[in-house]
């Protein structure tokens, strides 16, 4: 996946068109800075951090682009507008069955003590992963 596609035009239920790209680690980095998250709302925090990256992700509103302030992005939208973004969204970067599929796989290979080497397995004699460098 190009770090730096944008997709779209996507045309959500209300006829409203957007632009938007996938998510970067520095996207839930810069939120996290600016998002005062504590022990009495880590919950309500952590929701409100996933809400802000989908946000922070879309680069252009009906042809206009997106530069301002991503917590107020999607202040003005229909909820059909915002959950249809965030299905899409999901199904493109979040855990979808195909990821955590492979994850579990990925997982279950590293609990055996196996490691990869140019594309050979090999058991690992201590039973931890291998590093190659």
């Amino acid at each position: 996946m190009n770090n730096n596609m944008v997709y779209g035009p996507l045309a959500l239920p209300s006829g409203k068109k957007i632009k938007f790209r996938a998510p970067k680690g520095i996207d839930r980095i810069n939120i996290l800075q600016m998002t005062k998250i504590d022990s009495e709302n880590v919950v309500s925090g952590a929701l409100l951090l996933d809400e802000y990256v989908k946000a922070k992700c879309i680069t252009e509103i009906d042809g206009i682009a997106c530069e301002g302030d991503y917590k107020k992005t999607m202040n003005e939208w229909l909820d059909s507008d915002i959950t249809f973004y965030k299905l899409v969204y999901e199904e493109m970067f979040g855990k979808s069955q195909d990821m955590q599929d492979k994850a579990k796989e990925a997982a279950a290979f590293l609990l055996q003590g196996l490691t990869s080497f140019g594309g050979c397995s090999v058991l690992s004699t201590q039973g931890s992963a291998i590093q190659n460098g």
